[in-house]
């Protein structure tokens, strides 16, 4: 597992998460066209499957994610107020929480999401024990992350250290009983420069500058996403 250097640097998670104007800028249906089968329908499928009563969006951003989740009662936390308070403002019963450290009892939850949050975290196996201990026995983990090559059409050409593979079967199957990857494979296209330096200004804060290839345009990059679905040993 490959992050760039400061990705759970503390400073710079409290600049970039101060407000939610770039992370909403980063979805990429604000700046390009999608097309292909996208890891949020394989996401909100595997929660369905499990026909949760309770559900924890641990990392939960700006609650775009936590809205569409179907299930009687969906939390959602973030260590980011201005996160929490964007989440809230569309309807999600949204906290103030850190993952590691999480304000829930043992077993509270039938299905724990954490999504492109565990590169974030201080301690990645504290963080995952802990996601693993507020969910009931035969409880279910879904992550969407990245996989090998993730974009690389892009990233190859602006930031080459930036194409990375997000692997975290060793960590899951110390604290879940069972590791399933969901692979999807979808495209985005940008029409023009401007588009996609629209898209790139949004990484500024983690990354720095990054200017947009010359050409040809429209722009097609691949993106490839592994949904992690893990399985709490029942009791």
């Amino acid at each position: 597992m490959r992050r760039p250097v400061g990705a759970n640097d503390p400073a710079m998670l409290a600049r970039e998460y101060a407000t939610s104007e770039r992370l909403e800028r980063r979805r990429q249906n604000v700046t390009g066209w999608l097309r292909g089968d996208e890891a949020w329908d394989e996401a909100l499928a595997a929660i369905a499957q499990a026909r949760p009563h309770r559900v924890l969006d641990a990392g939960c951003g700006d609650g775009l994610f936590t809205r569409v989740v179907a299930a009687p009662a969906v939390v959602g936390v973030d260590n980011a107020p201005a996160m929490v308070e964007r989440a809230r403002s569309r309807g999600v019963d949204a906290r103030v929480a850190d993952i590691g450290k999480l304000p829930f009892g043992d077993g509270e939850f039938d299905v724990v999401v954490c999504n492109w949050t565990l590169y974030h975290l201080q301690d990645l196996d504290d963080g995952v024990r802990e996601l693993a201990r507020v969910l009931r026995a035969g409880g279910r983990f879904v992550g969407i992350y990245n996989r090998d090559r993730h974009m690389e059409e892009l990233w190859s050409r602006v930031r080459p250290e930036a194409i990375i593979e997000d692997d975290y079967d060793d960590v899951l199957k110390r604290h879940f009983e069972r590791v399933e990857h969901r692979d999807t494979q979808a495209y985005t296209l940008w029409e023009s420069h401007d588009d996609l330096q629209a898209f790139l200004d949004a990484f500024v804060e983690m990354m720095g500058p990054l200017t947009a290839p010359d050409g040809p345009y429209p722009f097609k990059v691949t993106r490839r996403n592994r949904v992690y679905v893990a399985e709490k040993a029942a009791a």
